[in-house]
């Protein structure tokens, strides 16, 4: 592992598993009476610990764990508001890996990627609790 490859993991093992981030964040409070399971998909820290796992060169089930977080009902559910990083005991950054995740998630998935993101807008339609934007 390089000093660069390091550099990139800084601030994602000294997450205290809180939930400060998920209670702050505003996507968590809309998705209503959903499996508690769907709820931690939208936890801030949830998908900072996705992107640890993403970011480390050493991991070798990155492509995996891209396909798996590339879901309007995970990784799009954050909008960007922050309440995550603001209210972090620890000064870490959810909002920053979840930037990070998305970037990585939309040059991995640049062909087709938008085609997607419209088939699962309209397969979650119907869901309950399913948002209409991304």
């Amino acid at each position: 592992m390089t000093d660069q490859d390091r550099a990139k993991l800084d601030g994602m093992y000294e997450c205290i598993l809180c939930a400060c981030c998920m209670t702050s964040c505003p996507s968590y409070w809309s998705t209503g009476p959903v499996a508690e399971a769907s709820l931690m998909l939208v936890a801030a820290g949830m998908q900072r610990q996705a992107y640890r796992w993403i970011a480390d060169s050493r991991d070798q089930f990155t492509e995996e764990r891209l396909a798996w977080v590339n879901d309007t009902m995970k990784l799009y559910r954050c909008h960007g508001i922050m309440n995550c990083t603001n209210c972090c005991p620890k000064g870490l950054d959810p909002a920053k890996a979840i930037v990070h995740l998305k970037e990585q998630v939309a040059e991995t998935y640049k062909d087709g990627w938008k085609s997607m993101m419209t088939e699962q807008i309209v397969k979650n339609k119907g869901r309950e609790s399913g948002m209409m934007y991304m």
